[in-house]
C-alpha cells in the first residue's frame, strides 16, 4: 500500500509518502500565511509529479482544524488530483494526528489525551482523545476554547497534553508531551487505517474542517 500526505495546516508544511511499513518525510517551518510549493515538496521526498501518482492507491490531507486559506488550498489541490488519477482522498483531523503521535510517547495501553491546537492569540482548537491499544477514539467533539477554559485542564489527574494551543500552566504539566507535534507522518499512518477499514472515500466529500469563521468573512 502506498500513501502520500501532506499538512499544510499552519505554519508548517509537511509531506510525507507510506510505502507499506515505511515512511519517508519532510517538514518545513514557515510564516502562517505563506502558501505550500508543491513542487519543493514533492522533491524533498523524490516524488514525480508527472508518474508517481499512478503508483498511489490513495491521498490523505490534513483537514484541519487551521489556517482557513492553507487547508482550502490543500483540498483543492488535492482533490483535483484525486479525480484525475481516481484515487481516494481521504481527510485527517489534526487534531487526532498529534494525539496519535502522543500515543508514541504514552507507555500505558490505556490513557486520555488532550489535544489543543493555537486558534489566535487567545484560543485553540481543543479535543479529546482515549487511546486504546493502538487506536485513537475521540471522546467528544472538536471545538474552540479560550486559553482560559484550558487552563483549568491542569486541575485534572492521569491526563496526557499535547499540541501548541496550551497555556503555560499546561506547557509545564509533568504530562505534556512537546515532541507530538503535527506532520504528514501520523496523517499518512490514520489514513491508511481508515483504507484498510474498507471505507470509500469519495474526493468530493473531503472538505476541510475550519471550526472558526475567518475574519474578513464576519464583515
Amino acid at each position: 500500500m502506498k500513501i502520500l500526505s501532506l499538512d499544510v495546516s499552519g505554519c508548517y508544511s509537511s509531506i510525507a509518502l507510506l510505502n507499506l511499513e515505511e515512511i519517508n518525510t519532510f517538514t518545513q517551518t514557515h510564516a502562517r500565511k505563506d502558501r505550500p510549493d508543491w513542487d519543493y515538496l514533492f522533491s524533498r521526498l523524490g516524488f514525480n509529479s508527472k508518474k508517481d501518482f499512478d503508483d498511489l492507491d490513495a491521498l490523505a490531507y490534513a483537514q484541519g482544524p487551521g489556517s482557513y486559506t492553507a487547508l482550502r488550498i490543500t483540498a483543492s489541490f488535492l482533490k483535483a488530483i484525486a479525480v484525475i488519477k481516481n484515487l481516494p482522498l481521504i481527510p485527517v483531523s489534526n487534531l487526532k494526528s498529534i494525539a496519535h503521535e502522543a500515543s508514541n510517547w504514552i507507555a500505558e495501553t490505556e490513557a486520555t489525551i488532550f489535544v489543543a491546537i493555537e486558534a489566535d492569540k487567545n484560543e485553540s482548537y481543543f479535543c479529546s482523545f482515549k487511546k486504546i491499544s493502538r487506536e485513537i477514539v475521540p471522546l467528544d467533539e472538536e471545538s474552540v476554547k479560550s486559553l482560559e477554559d484550558l487552563s483549568s485542564c491542569s486541575d485534572t489527574s492521569n491526563i496526557y497534553f499535547a499540541g501548541t494551543g496550551w497555556p503555560d500552566s499546561i506547557n509545564a504539566n509533568s504530562h505534556f508531551l512537546p515532541n507530538a507535534l503535527g506532520s504528514a507522518e501520523p496523517i499518512a499512518v490514520l489514513a491508511k487505517q481508515e483504507l484498510e477499514s474498507g471505507r470509500v472515500f469519495d474526493p468530493e466529500t473531503a472538505n476541510p474542517v475550519y471550526l472558526k469563521t475567518p475574519e474578513y468573512k464576519k464583515k
